[in-house]
């Protein structure tokens, strides 16, 4: 049974400064709202890695590399001379190259999106009904029994309404 504790705010201002406290202190935090705050929380606690830009671009690589492969070793494996044809033609190749080039990097951007975002989850999702009304919520996870006081302390200090204890299955 993993241990947390939420602490529910008014306003964004403080929300942010509790979390960059308990983020500089080590905690693993989540934050809650009811309206989007990806830039302010990336202000405040510094931008996540993106890695899907980089599955993008190696999908793409790849499908063009493979696209190149299959049309030069298919022209390879049924030789038919046309008319002073060449049998290695350019444009074919490069048109099936991108589109294979485009498939793949789709295919890999979707794949990393799925795995770094964790879905499907068949974990059980903490939900608070108070947080998509009108409060924003802090989350820190895995707190051990002998910090709770001091986690409550820090969030109540920077102006939490409430502070409530959490037990996930």
């Amino acid at each position: 049974m993993e241990k947390g504790i939420l602490g529910l705010f008014t306003y964004v201002d403080t929300l942010l400064e509790a979390a960059e406290k308990l983020k500089g202190s080590g905690y693993s935090i989540t934050i809650f709202s009811p309206i989007p705050l990806g830039h302010e929380i990336d202000h405040a606690l510094g931008e996540r890695k993106n890695y899907i830009k980089y599955l993008a671009f190696i999908g793409a690589a790849v499908g063009f590399i493979l696209g190149i492969v299959l049309t030069l070793g298919t022209a390879a494996l049924y030789v038919l001379p046309r008319g002073g044809r060449a049998i290695f033609p350019v444009t074919p190749t490069l048109l099936l190259s991108y589109e294979t080039a485009i498939l793949l990097g789709v295919f890999f951007t979707l794949t990393g999106f799925l795995v770094f975002a964790k879905l499907p989850s068949f974990k059980e999702k903490f939900y608070d009904p108070e947080v998509a009304i009108d409060s924003f919520g802090l989350l820190v996870d895995g707190v051990r029994e002998d910090k709770f006081g001091d986690i409550e302390k820090v969030m109540k200090e920077y102006g939490a309404n409430e502070v409530k204890r959490i037990e996930k299955k």
